[in-house]
């Protein structure tokens, strides 16, 4: 009886071990400045579930549908939204201001986002750090410049670490049931 049972938790700890979520060895603490004007750390949402996006306002189609479905999320993520931030870092600095970032998330009200920006240097080093990708090509017409991005999602746990990366098919329902295991 001993021997089973000393099987079982030996068992259930392997098992649990097995689906643990490892860091993902992407990512890391950076600092830029926030939709207020105030310069925001990774460090500082520490004890906090962080779904991070990198995009851009002016983005006719991938930032609006993702921010739609982190929206859908905070819908279903239950409890856990009471301790979950989402960061949306431009990679725009051109045009994305902190008052333009502002305004832009205010359209995703149920989403407890803020806008991050910073000078090209500061954005480019922190999307080198998380593998994203951006290239803004010149454009003639009045609608500004090209831009093209990854869209990845970042799921940063509450100790700062990358755990899961979501892309752009994964479902609202996936990245919230992900979001409550943290």
């Amino acid at each position: 009886m001993r021997a089973t049972l000393a099987f079982l938790v030996l068992f259930a700890f392997a098992c649990d071990a097995m689906h643990a979520e490892p860091a993902l060895g992407v990512g890391g603490d950076f600092t830029l400045t926030n939709h207020d004007g105030r310069r925001l750390s990774l460090h500082d949402l520490r004890g906090k579930r962080v779904l991070l996006f990198f995009g851009y306002t002016h983005c006719p189609d991938a930032c609006p549908t993702m921010l739609s479905k982190i929206s859908r999320v905070y819908r279903t993520a239950g409890a856990a939204k009471k301790d979950l931030v989402t960061l949306f870092v431009s990679i725009d600095p051109d045009r994305d201001s902190p008052a333009a970032l502002k305004e832009y998330l205010g359209y995703f009200a149920s989403v407890n986002a803020i806008g991050l920006t910073g000078s090209k240097a500061e954005l480019d080093k922190v999307v080198k750090s998380y593998g994203a990708r951006y290239a803004i090509e010149p454009s003639a017409s009045a609608a500004g410049p090209s831009v093209s991005h990854s869209t990845y999602l970042y799921v940063i746990d509450r100790q700062g670490k990358t755990r899961k990366l979501f892309t752009h098919e994964s479902t609202p329902d996936e990245i919230a049931a992900y979001v409550r295991t943290l």
